[in-house]
């Protein structure tokens, strides 16, 4: 419990968050956009896109200081106090609407609803800023929360570009330096990363990354144990379906 305990303690809301989320310089002088493989039990923050163009070796990703975090809070009952539309995969209203919802008897860190992100709370550095401004950022939200088992903690980054296009490019442009990973297919783009870890209390996370019209998803899922490829799978499908249908 104590090690449950310091995990949800450690758990990103805001980066990437703050998430949720600061980039440093790799040996080799390059900066790396996004989370460093040795990180703690902590969430793993949503990264941007590498400016590297193609060809060039990727860089390391950075390391972040998990902040602490709000106390986790059961998830409620599905609200409908956000209002969002999607058509043709551009989306409006409350980005906050299209995160994946928390499943029964999960534990929302902060606010419930989920958290809504400017584009330098989302960013983890300048450059990461400008690579955001570069693809027409327009908005981010993210949603934290812990599995009602209390096996894994999940995050969920959404960022809401100018187009479809932006977000295609965003995606394309965006790689770690870590393991790949291949999911079962499924109807959505996705790529998968596993990150090492230095703590006891976890075997690591593992990243996940898609993208839905206009908009670009990083999911994280971080455990004691490493999640299957079929959790990883379902909650993207989720989490796309609600990009792609508002349900």
């Amino acid at each position: 419990m104590e090690a449950r305990t310091e995990s949800r303690a450690g758990a990103v809301i805001a980066m990437i968050v703050g998430l949720v989320v600061l980039a440093t310089v790799t040996a080799g002088a390059v900066v790396a956009f996004g989370r460093s493989s040795s990180s703690s039990a902590a969430l793993p923050a949503a990264a941007a896109p590498s400016s590297r163009g193609p060809g060039t070796a990727d860089p390391r990703p950075s390391s972040k200081t998990a902040s602490p975090s709000p106390a986790a809070t059961a998830a409620p009952s599905p609200t409908h106090t956000l209002k969002g539309t999607v058509d043709g995969g551009r989306h409006s209203g409350d980005l906050r609407y299209f995160l994946l919802t928390p499943p029964a008897g999960a534990e929302v860190y902060g606010d419930e609803e989920g958290s809504e992100l400017s584009r330098s709370e989302a960013a983890d550095s300048a450059e990461m800023e400008r690579a955001l401004a570069d693809h027409g950022f327009k908005a981010a939200a993210q949603r934290t929360y812990l599995t009602a088992d209390g096996d894994y903690e999940v995050s969920v980054q959404l960022v809401r570009f100018a187009d479809a296009g932006s977000a295609t490019a965003y995606y394309s442009a965006f790689y770690y330096q870590e393991p790949r990973i291949t999911l079962p297919a499924s109807s959505s783009p996705a790529k998968a990363y596993r990150l090492s870890s230095s703590s006891a209390e976890s075997t690591g996370s593992v990243i996940v990354l898609s993208h839905q019209g206009d908009v670009h998803i990083t999911l994280s899922v971080t455990g004691a144990k490493t999640p299957g490829k079929d959790l990883l799978a379902r909650l993207l499908d989720q989490q796309y379906r609600r990009l792609k249908t508002g349900r």
